[in-house]
């Protein structure tokens, strides 16, 4: 377990305690679980009838602890879930924590089709690392209380709705943040293989945050300068899988727009770009066959955004690397 997390595991024990007196409606009681790899995570199940469950986790990987904060509503009950999305934030200590969609993990879905109830899910996290251990289980105990009562007062409408404050968050979150909460369930389910993770991430990415900065920075296609944006991939340098951190894997540095034959041949290391931005062909690309997908010796990514960005080329090496388009050094 890494440091820090295991503070968070005993206070959330704490808190899970009785969550569930907070509901008219008496379902499976409020505890927290463990995941199948053991990660924690409180669960409030069938709280009321417009709602599936109210879930509450730290994030994996390295770097701050944040918990995530969810609920999800039957999809039937699209006014609740609108007040959700579109009305008053969440907010704690006086602070408003930023809002967004949040999805099922992938073996939830399926279960979810079998049972014939789909639900829309909405999300806010808060960064809990600099929280002083004195006050430390007191503040997860009401951060979980209070969040409780806020998704039932946006679900039930009326006074308890208008009473809560309506104040929007002062500093954005990074913009990782707001991507990474929903892909990181992908990477951890065991019930997928990797090609079938890689590939949901892939759609995951192709809907976020993360594109539409590739969007503005781009425009167009990066080699192309095609505009018809809605045909373009979001694609990773440095596979999504292979980065070491979130902050690697959201660096607007590490993408690139790309029409979709050329986005195939970069993610398969058919094709890599020098420092320049100049292409890279590899070998197994058969030369009578590069000019179906629009490839020879001549393109290159936009000079302007490389020349702006520097940052990338330091992906654009890694994926040389990765994919043997580095030229070979001579003794």
């Amino acid at each position: 377990m890494r440091e820090g997390l295991d503070r968070v595991v005993d206070a959330l024990r704490l808190a899970a305690a009785g969550l569930d007196q907070l509901f008219e409606r008496k379902g499976i009681k409020s505890h927290m679980m463990p995941n199948p790899d053991g990660h924690p995570w409180i669960r409030v199940m069938h709280p009321m009838h417009e709602m599936r469950f109210i879930g509450i986790t730290p994030n994996r990987g390295d770097g701050p602890i944040y918990l995530k904060l969810r609920v999800f509503l039957y999809e039937q009950y699209k006014d609740e879930f609108d007040r959700l999305l579109l009305g008053k934030f969440f907010s704690f200590e006086g602070v408003a924590l930023l809002r967004n969609p949040a999805y099922p993990g992938a073996s939830w879905l399926r279960y979810l089709e079998d049972e014939g109830r789909p639900v829309v899910g909405y999300e806010t996290t808060i960064n809990v690392s600099s929280w002083p251990d004195e006050t430390f289980n007191a503040r997860i105990h009401s951060l979980c209380e209070e969040f409780c009562l806020f998704a039932k007062a946006v679900v039930t409408g009326g006074a308890e709705y208008d009473a809560l404050p309506d104040t929007r968050p002062s500093n954005p979150a990074p913009a990782w943040l707001r991507d990474e909460a929903a892909l990181e369930e992908l990477q951890a389910n065991s019930d997928l293989s990797e090609s079938e993770i890689l590939a949901l991430v892939k759609i995951r990415i192709g809907q976020s945050n993360y594109r539409q900065q590739l969007i503005r920075r781009w425009g167009g296609c990066s080699v192309t300068g095609c505009k018809l944006t809605e045909f373009l991939i979001a694609s990773h340098i440095h596979a999504w899988g292979k980065c070491e951190s979130a902050d690697e894997r959201w660096d607007p540095d590490n993408g690139l727009l790309l029409t979709p034959s050329l986005d195939k041949l970069f993610d398969r290391g058919l094709i890599g770009f020098d420092d320049s931005g100049y292409v890279v062909i590899h070998p197994n690309l058969a030369r009578g066959q590069m000019h179906h997908f629009g490839v020879d010796q001549n393109i290159r990514l936009r000079r302007d955004v490389l020349n702006m960005h520097l940052g990338i080329m330091k992906y654009l090496k890694l994926h040389r690397q990765v994919n043997g388009l580095e030229p070979i050094s001579v003794a």
